[in-house]
């Protein structure tokens, strides 16, 4: 959690809270506890209808968290995010909506669609493999492993990507950074601009994945904004 000041006078607060996505009932709980003390919340939503293959990366990364929940009969609960979205009383307000979609954030979606789906089909050929002695089965698997192993190869990038991920251009090196680093802009501007649009609470909650705080903070300041201890 850390927690910024607005550039207005008074300052108004931002409670930034990261988060996992999945968790278990005792974070969840404090979860909710933290949602049900804010009128204003900021949310981290992809916005999965207006990026290209978005839909798509939304099913591939979603789809396996639905089932880790349903193994664990319910032990493993759902993200804090959920729960703000929910809660009725005050605003809930989805951070990353924007005019124009940056062409790094299509770039990132094409990228991790196609990454998952290679991933998770080889995963389903394997496991057919096991009880089906099939040669088309062979083929397949054997064809996919390698357009698997270049992936893996060139997630290799990724390090250089996000030594230099301060720059614009840093998606270029590797576009799936970008899934991090553009949503951090985004969600910066749209804290600014619901701090803008909703000027009366006095604090607002902003929750997002633990991945993105450190690229939102360096954001948010750039925008006028302090930290406070």
């Amino acid at each position: 959690m850390r927690v910024f000041a607005s550039p207005e006078e008074p300052p108004r607060l931002v409670v930034a809270l990261g988060e996992a996505h999945v968790k278990l009932a005792r974070a969840s709980e404090l979860g909710r506890a933290v949602v049900e003390r804010f009128d204003l919340r900021g949310v981290e939503t992809f916005q999965r209808r207006r990026v290209a293959l978005g839909g798509l990366l939304g099913v591939l990364i979603h789809a396996p968290r639905s089932a880790l929940r349903a193994v664990t009969f319910g032990k493993v609960k759902d993200s804090t995010i959920v729960d703000a979205r929910a809660r009725r009383e005050g605003h809930t307000i989805e951070l990353e909506q924007t005019d124009v979609v940056p062409m790094a954030l299509h770039a990132a979606s094409i990228y991790l669609a196609l990454f998952f789906v290679v991933a998770w089909t080889e995963l389903a050929l394997m496991l057919l493999r096991v009880v089906l002695d099939a040669q088309v089965l062979a083929d397949a698997a054997a064809g996919l492993t390698g357009v698997a192993l270049a992936f893996e190869l060139h997630l290799l990038l990724l390090v250089p990507a996000w030594l230099s991920r301060r720059h614009s251009w840093a998606w270029l090196v590797h576009p799936a950074v970008a899934l991090v680093t553009v949503r951090d802009t985004l969600m910066a501007e749209g804290t600014a601009r619901m701090m803008r649009d909703y000027p009366a609470p006095p604090a607002a909650l902003v929750i997002m994945g633990r991945a993105h705080l450190a690229g939102y903070e360096h954001e948010l300041v750039a925008r006028g904004y302090r930290r406070v201890p």
